[in-house]
């Protein structure tokens, strides 16, 4: 049981080939890409898929160019910050449904209020709105995802 503890174990390769197809493969078709193929040249456009190692990213000129994945520096997708809209803007909404909820426990005289009914119902009303509309806000701001290297 020690002699197991103590060998590693075996690391295995994987192939320049398996690599890349795993890369290209999580890409979608027809979502905007960025190459970086060295520091003064920089291509963006629509994915599309050509295979054997390759992609084509077409152009908002209307040509496509078709690239090694081997020649590319760096390859990233764009995609939106919709989720970190939606934690931000649902941990502001819940502060402000505590804070509603303090208020109405402070100037509500009815022992109904004096419990803990207006904290939850204004956490979640609020907490939710506010994730809504954080997404809906971060979704307007694009973010680029680095898919390779």
């Amino acid at each position: 049981m020690l002699v197991c503890a103590a060998v590693p174990p075996a690391v295995h390769a994987q192939s320049s080939t398996g690599t890349t197809e795993s890369v290209l493969a999580r890409i979608d078709s027809g979502k905007v890409i960025r190459a970086k193929l060295d520091p003064a040249r920089t291509v963006i456009g629509a994915y599309a898929p050509v295979g054997d190692g390759r992609l084509g990213i077409r152009t908002d000129a209307g040509g496509t160019e078709t690239l090694r994945l081997s020649e590319i520096r760096e390859l990233s997708v764009r995609g939106r910050h919709t989720k970190t809209g939606a934690i931000v803007g649902g941990i502001a909404g819940a502060a402000f449904g505590t804070f509603i909820g303090f208020v109405v426990n402070a100037v509500c005289d009815s022992p109904d209020c004096q419990s803990a009914e207006p904290y939850l119902i204004a956490i979640p009303a609020f907490g939710g709105g506010g994730a809504l509309l954080g997404a809906a806000v971060g979704s307007a701001f694009p973010k680029w995802k680095r898919v390779y290297p």
